[in-house]
């Protein structure tokens, strides 16, 4: 009796983890975060994330997400934003030069 209500339990357990992935929207390599924050104590009360497929039109819609997103803030909040860009690690970018002596690789 016991060994089924375990074997149910991991079952159900294993099913909605398979649930739980992540979606994928490949060929972006940038993200603009836009903040919401209190300008008193600097709490961020909300952010938007927004993604784009290089980080310069990311940085060139900075101005245009903040005026949008201006009249949106509530009970006084300000707004920020930020780009962030995926660079691959050199070890990626240049396959020929081997790795540095002691330094380890995943």
């Amino acid at each position: 009796m016991k060994f089924s209500i375990v074997l149910m339990a991991l079952l159900a357990t294993s099913a909605w983890a398979d649930d739980m992935k992540q979606p994928r929207t490949l060929g972006n390599s940038s993200v603009l975060h836009v903040y919401y924050y209190a300008p008193r104590t600097l709490e961020v009360t909300y952010v938007d994330s927004y993604l784009f497929k290089d980080e310069a039109s990311c940085k060139e819609a900075i101005p245009k997400a903040l005026h949008i997103a201006a009249p949106y803030a509530s009970e006084g909040d300000l707004v920020s934003a930020s780009c962030v860009g995926m660079t691959p690690p050199a070890a990626l970018t240049d396959r020929k030069t081997p790795p540095p002596q002691g330094s380890t690789e995943l």
